[in-house]
């Protein structure tokens, strides 16, 4: 990151969208304040957390990128600020949940920024020609989409040959649900996802609207991607869980901090030589999932296709 940059305002017209659209949605699911909830999503030094997980695979500095799901538009301002990105978002504004494309543009319009370069979209219509970015990434947002495969050809789609596909994403065959701020148990249906959370008091609707993807679900589509395009699985996000058992780990959200903290505490004093972690990434349980593909600039042989 560059030093000596301002940080980007939020302004209060902002703050109180993410109050309004974040806290009376989301706080009969995860029993958290409102005041939590627009804290945790406005908060930009995720923005330099989210930089860091991205550049194990690639440098953003000068790179066009594309945010899919750029929600109330600090990770992007912060990308567009600090890394001198060529920064896109999409984010639509008529599904439900409007307020944060209108934020968004009041955000960049006060931070100086461009505010044409938040599109309303959707993932899966990318308003971009072909092989126009380096990187396409988004964080919390495949699991609400209402077609997560064509989200993902669409990425593929426009990232350049030699790009960086990256997003992250919740793992159903793990141990916590961040919707809800619950330990959970690997979840196969969310007929059973819904039963789990109503024995936390909290209501279980939001349930029908979550795409319970995994890493099973991450290599069949990576498979099927790779008929289309010539492209290298990186990773699902295993190394980085290893290394979050491993030593002290930097949480991506407040509210995550707040509530794996105490768990990931238990989980590293008995983790001895990683012997924990290797057991739960076995068993395909690491949290979250962080998929990162590349797409190669030629086409690869049969084997190398879609290896990770």
């Amino acid at each position: 990151m560059r030093g000596n940059v301002t940080p980007i305002v939020i302004p209060e017209a902002v703050h109180r969208a993410a109050l309004e659209e974040l806290g009376g949605y989301f706080t009969k699911i995860s029993l958290l304040s409102p005041e939590l909830m627009a804290a945790d999503h406005l908060d930009p030094g995720k923005a330099a957390i989210a930089a860091r997980q991205l550049e194990q695979f690639v440098s953003l500095r000068g790179k066009k990128v594309l945010e899919i799901g750029s929600g109330f538009g600090v990770n992007l301002a912060e990308w567009i600020r600090h890394f001198d990105i060529d920064g896109y978002g999409v984010e639509p504004s008529s599904l439900g949940f409007d307020a944060s494309f209108r934020a968004s543009q009041i955000l960049f319009t006060a931070n100086g920024l461009d505010k044409a370069r938040i599109i309303d979209a959707t993932g899966e219509a990318l308003p971009f020609d072909d092989r126009s970015f380096d990187i396409v990434y988004s964080a919390n947002v495949l699991e609400h989409v209402g077609n997560p495969e064509k989200v993902l050809e669409e990425a593929m789609r426009v990232v350049k040959p030699g790009g960086i596909l990256h997003m992250e994403f919740p793992n159903y065959t793990s141990y916590y649900e961040s919707h809800y701020s619950v330990l959970q148990p690997p979840v196969t249906s969310k007929k059973w996802l819904a039963r789990w959370v109503r024995l936390f008091g909290r209501s279980s609707d939001f349930v029908e609207t979550l795409n319970l993807l995994n890493p099973v679900w991450c290599r069949r589509v990576v498979r099927q991607l790779s008929a289309k395009y010539p492209l290298t699985l990186l990773s699902l996000g295993e190394e980085t869980f290893l290394a979050k058992l491993a030593r002290p780990y930097e949480f991506r959200t407040m509210i995550s901090a707040n509530r794996m903290s105490s768990v990931l505490r238990v989980l590293q004093a008995v983790n001895l030589g990683n012997w924990l972690g290797h057991t739960i990434v076995a068993l395909q349980g690491h949290y979250p999932i962080l998929l990162t593909i590349r797409r190669e600039a030629a086409p690869l042989s049969a084997g190398a296709k879609g290896s990770a």
